[in-house]
């Protein structure tokens, strides 16, 4: 019975990989672009750098970021951001008042509808800076959110 039981859990957790590899995903070369490295970058100018060289940024309001005016629990703050723009292909979202400014990075496809809707943690009063890839360019929309208690360092 237990042996059973382990060939059917087994193979429900290889079947994802199992489906991936059929359709053409390959997990080692997804996990390749991932840049790990900014992540754990302490200053937003160098995770900017990292990410997207000296690529000229380009302020718009065809990006909106929602998230609340002021945040109660820092720990929690909900953030949307809707993209009208032309074929994006990245969105990556940064805090400049953070320890660690990288919050999230998503990739679009022509498939998807380009929004993301993310819970982040802040640890104080900060301004969420959504960067857009999109037709070669690259744009930008903020939004600030005043923090009144938890967050990164509490």
């Amino acid at each position: 019975m237990m042996q059973r039981r382990n060939l059917i859990t087994g193979g429900l957790a290889t079947a994802p990989l199992v489906a991936m590899t059929a359709i053409g995903l390959q997990p080692k070369a997804v996990m390749a672009a991932w840049p790990k490295a900014a992540f754990y970058l302490e200053d937003l100018a160098e995770t900017e750098k990292l990410l997207f060289a000296d690529t000229p940024v380009e302020d718009t309001d065809r990006i909106a970021v929602t998230a609340p005016d002021i945040a109660e629990n820092g720990r929690v703050v909900p953030v949307q951001v809707v993209i009208d723009l032309p074929d994006p292909k990245t969105l990556t979202l940064l805090s400049d008042g953070n320890p660690f400014p990288l919050l999230a990075r998503a990739r679009f496809t022509p498939d998807v509808e380009p929004t993301l809707s993310v819970r982040v943690k802040m640890g104080q009063s900060a301004t969420l800076i959504a960067l857009v890839e999109s037709d070669g360019k690259l744009y930008r929309a903020t939004r600030a959110v005043k923090v009144t208690a938890g967050g990164c360092g509490g």
